[in-house]
């Protein structure tokens, strides 16, 4: 019977042993692997690298027709009201609410208020860099 816990505690202990070594394997590829990306992480961090897939080569002829971006927001001047386009609606869309009582027009795609005077000087406190365009 003893002979027998002597032969099984053995194969637990081999059994162990290899365990071990994967282990032991695991962690050494993942280190590799984890300081390679520290690496880079620390190399992005260090450079203050931005979007590398934008292009920064000024002589880079742009097509006439080619599609202009929209800006991050803008308005346009209508006939009673204001509208206000962009890319950062959403994000702002509940200042435009509780600044101008602005609410979202679906034929125009833009937030809207009724135009009052000095509404620009409103909107530039509110929204700096917002610039005038057209719808």
């Amino acid at each position: 019977m003893e002979e027998n816990r002597v032969y099984i505690l053995k194969d637990v202990v081999e059994e162990l042993k290899c365990i071990d070594k994967k282990i032991d394997l695991i962690e050494k590829n993942l280190n590799g692997k984890m300081d390679s990306l520290i690496d880079l992480l620390r190399d992005i961090v260090t450079t203050n690298l931005r979007n590398t897939s934008t292009s920064t080569n000024t002589s880079e002829i742009v097509p006439e027709n080619a599609p202009v971006s929209e800006p991050e927001l803008y308005y346009a001047i209508g006939e009673e009201f204001i509208f206000i386009k962009g890319k950062k609606t959403y994000q702002n869309k509940d200042k435009i609410k509780t600044s101008f009582n602005g609410v979202w027009n679906k034929e125009k795609f833009a937030w809207a208020f009724r135009k009052y005077e000095n509404f620009e000087e409103k909107l530039k406190e509110v929204f700096p860099d917002i610039i005038e365009g057209q719808l």
